[in-house]
């Protein structure tokens, strides 16, 4: 006779996890990952303002903002840096 310590539970049960909450920052590896710009072409737009600027952490450390990635994802052509500002 056998004796489980634990109930068997069926093997078609699926457990889903619990969604991760979005990073308030991207560094850039990831933020050339999402957007498939190089980092070349990311800080040439930074510069146009056709990109959001990053934002230093402390130290050497950057990153952006998801709220302001996704504002050009949203609308890559159209975005404009100058218009956050006002």
């Amino acid at each position: 006779m056998h004796h489980h310590i634990f109930p068997a539970l069926p093997l078609n049960r699926v457990v889903a996890a619990a969604p991760l909450p979005a990073p308030a920052f991207y560094r850039l590896r990831d933020v050339m990952r999402i957007t498939a710009l190089s980092r070349s072409t990311i800080y040439r737009r930074v510069a146009e303002g056709r990109f959001p600027a990053p934002v230093h952490l402390g130290g050497r450390a950057s990153a952006w903002q998801c709220a302001s990635l996704q504002l050009w994802i949203d609308n890559p052509e159209g975005y404009q840096a100058s218009a956050l500002r006002n």
